[in-house]
């Protein structure tokens, strides 16, 4: 009986370590804001993308683990420069004279505990309004409204990082089966003495 709770008790140390360990591998960072937000409709193209994460991240010399792109419905990248990580925040630049529609921004970053970690969202930017016509009846402002309405719900959902923390799971999988076999080892070998 001493072994096995022995046992138990070796195998109740093996899981609080391998929890230690894993939980704090599985915590990437991630995006807490986003400029311009996730699902906002501009009035004006911004002039930068900005990033907020919820700690620190890993900025590689050679700026390799850090990328970002923001793409039209026409698949242009907007992006003018190299994104600028400082602390917790990425900043990109954006091209100047970007129409009005939909925006994808994709973003890559290296999280504080070293693992990549990825996600993106939309952004919309209005249709700027057609140059004043001399006839008041071809430029109502009633049917402009619901032709920006299509164009907007067609915008496709931000996908949200949900990256299920697969290296916690396996982990604890790991040890489950290791305090398994210690017990049926102890027990068979209790049965032997």
């Amino acid at each position: 009986m001493f072994r096995i709770r022995t046992a138990l008790a070796g195998a109740a140390v093996a899981v609080a370590a391998m929890l230690a360990v894993a939980a704090p591998a599985s915590a990437h960072d991630q995006l807490v804001s986003s400029t311009p937000a996730d699902g906002e409709q501009l009035t004006s193209a911004p002039e930068q993308v900005v990033l907020t994460f919820s700690n620190d991240l890993l900025a590689l010399s050679d700026n390799s683990g850090t990328a970002v792109t923001v793409v039209d419905d026409a698949g242009t990248d907007w992006v003018a420069g190299d994104p600028v990580v400082q602390a917790d925040t990425v900043t990109v630049p954006l091209k100047s004279g970007m129409p009005g529609g939909a925006y994808d921004v994709t973003w890559k970053v290296v999280s504080s505990d070293g693992h990549p970690t990825s996600g993106d969202y939309s952004f919309s930017i209005a249709a700027s309004d057609p140059a004043p016509s001399t006839e008041p009846s071809t430029a109502p402002t009633a049917n402009d409204a619901p032709s920006a309405a299509p164009s907007q719900s067609s915008t496709p959902a931000p996908a949200q990082d949900a990256s299920m923390p697969w290296p916690l799971l396996i982990g604890l999988g790991v040890v489950v089966l290791i305090a398994i076999i210690l017990v049926i080892v102890f027990t068979a070998r209790k049965r032997r003495s």
